[in-house]
């Protein structure tokens, strides 16, 4: 599978992902019940966090290739199995990202600015009842073929494996074992001389079936608007309403008629085509019951005279090719010749209840945004929000 196409299927991963093959699930074969337990929903907030780098990239010919290890046989837990670089989360880690890239940089010595890495979203969260665990598989892409090697103590062998065996349409075999002295049967992938199984042939089919998947993406206004073009970013204007509306429609329904107060709106066009929008305030500006600051007990100077970033939407098939990186550009000149010193964003703050968080903090943070406070007070779709702010001065 060329590494184009895997680029963009994974450009914007979709919120309701398709389901890894049910043969991957391992069953009982000495119980009434053979079939999945039913997962506890608290795992996913009481688990240890966790997290595991799912990195694609191009090998010497341009196919699409995914970096898995296989583990040491001397180490206590998994020891022989093939897994994602990853590991359990440490108190100055961030975010899963952070987990995701210090463990790689751990674990096989992966540079990811010299593959010229992006994160771009995170597959299903994955609890694991025997050891406790709650997995987020942390997606990203690379320019080019990492250059790694692996750490003795933890990493027998590195595995470039071709995502085309893990398609829907690959072969799985069954194997049966007893552990923990019960008899299991579950589903394996054969890759490079290797046997995948378990939590991360599970994590590798959810990605082969998202591969497998024409994006669900809204058709285009006007034009046929290509990943290759060059998009062009203006001020919106009254005009432009109704194409505004009709794209957030398509995009996101929720957001079509409750589009907060902007000073300005920008939008992005290849081919007379609408592929982008951005918008911001000032954030001092006067707000309704239904428009709340949120972030109790932040304090910002008067002279800072901050902006917010209040909207920023890229259609799904060209998310990553530099639409986002120019409407935040133009709205960050906008706000500084209007006199703010600051641009603010936020997105979710848990990762883990909300993975698409993942994909917009990578965003902000490579375009010169840090963090600045997290809300616990202020309730987003229930959940605490992180404040971010790009300097403009």
């Amino acid at each position: 599978m060329r590494f184009e196409l895997v680029q963009e299927r994974v450009a914007a991963l979709p919120r309701e992902l398709p389901a890894a093959p049910a043969i991957l699930t391992p069953i009982r074969l000495d119980a009434l019940d053979t079939g999945a337990p039913t997962p506890n929903p608290d795992t996913f907030r009481r688990g240890r966090p966790a997290a595991v780098l799912v990195l694609l990239f191009p090998d010497d010919e341009g196919q699409g290739r995914v970096l898995l290890t296989t583990r040491v046989a001397h180490i206590s837990t998994h020891a022989g199995e093939v897994s994602f670089p990853g590991g359990s989360a440490d108190p100055d880690d961030a975010d899963p990202i952070a987990t995701a890239l210090r463990e790689a940089a751990e674990e096989v010595a992966l540079d990811p600015e010299a593959c010229g890495l992006k994160v771009t979203g995170v597959l299903e969260v994955f609890p694991l009842t025997v050891s406790g665990f709650r997995i987020t598989p942390v997606v990203a892409v690379a320019e080019r073929r990492p250059e790694c090697r692996p750490a003795p103590d933890e990493v027998a062998r590195i595995v470039e494996a071709p995502v085309e065996a893990f398609l829907p349409d690959a072969p799985v075999e069954l194997e049966e074992r007893t552990i923990r002295q019960r008899l299991i049967r579950y589903g394996v992938y054969p890759v490079e001389g290797e046997r995948v199984w378990g939590a991360t042939a599970r994590m590798l089919g959810q990605l082969g079936a998202l591969l497998a998947t024409e994006p669900n993406q809204p058709a285009p206004t006007t034009g046929t608007a290509g990943l290759d073009a060059e998009p062009t970013v203006r001020c919106a204007s009254e005009a432009d309403q109704p194409a505004i509306h009709d794209f957030l429609d398509r995009l996101a329904p929720e957001l079509a008629h409750a589009l907060p107060p902007a000073s300005q709106q920008f939008i992005a066009e290849i081919a007379d085509e609408l592929v982008g929008l951005a918008s911001w305030a000032p954030w001092d500006r006067d707000r309704g019951t239904d428009d709340p600051r949120g972030f109790d007990g932040l304090t910002l100077e008067t002279e800072d005279r901050p902006a917010e970033l209040t909207l920023l939407a890229v259609a799904p098939r060209l998310r990553g090719h530099g639409v986002g990186r120019k409407l935040t550009a133009a709205i960050a000149d906008d706000a500084l010749a209007a006199g703010s010193s600051h641009l603010l964003a936020w997105t979710l703050s848990d990762a883990a209840i909300h993975p698409s968080s993942i994909a917009a903090r990578a965003f902000f943070r490579s375009n010169g945004f840090v963090d600045l406070a997290v809300d616990r007070r202020y309730p987003a779709r229930g959940e605490d929000r992180l404040l971010l702010s790009r300097a403009l001065r």
